[in-house]
């Protein structure tokens, strides 16, 4: 069955956000990558949490990257183990554009879900709440 609406729950987007400034005020990383957890129902792609994934990139060759696979596996049977209702329904990166490596991650991403989807989210802040 093909999905045609995806439904994002606030609580990924305020955890991707919380990921991607976390991680700012630490490293000089541009994008941070996540799971994204939820269901699937007539259609309805149902994303109703997510977990952050350790992920590095080298800026000059996009073939070098790293993607924490036993994170991964480590933190999803962790999340079964809470609510094995939700499934591992893709991944999401904060862009803000595609890369030429989603491809090869979104490969890594099919093995635990074969018709995966990303997220794409904007989370940088400029221009919200700054003061005048």
């Amino acid at each position: 069955m093909s999905i045609e609406t995806v439904v994002v729950h606030p609580l990924v987007l305020l955890s991707v956000v919380d990921h991607y400034n976390r991680i700012d005020k630490v490293s000089s990383q541009r994008r941070v990558v996540g799971i994204l957890l939820g269901s699937r129902r007539k259609g309805v792609l149902d994303v109703s949490n997510s977990f952050a994934v350790p992920f590095d990139e080298d800026e000059k060759d996009s073939d070098v990257y790293f993607l924490d696979h036993d994170y991964l596996e480590c933190m999803y049977a962790m999340f079964k183990k809470v609510n094995a209702k939700e499934k591992i329904v893709g991944w999401y990166h904060t862009g803000p554009k595609l890369h030429s490596n989603d491809i090869k991650i979104n490969e890594i991403i099919k093995g635990y879900c074969s018709d995966s989807v990303l997220v794409i989210i904007d989370a940088k802040t400029e221009g919200f709440g700054a003061a005048n």
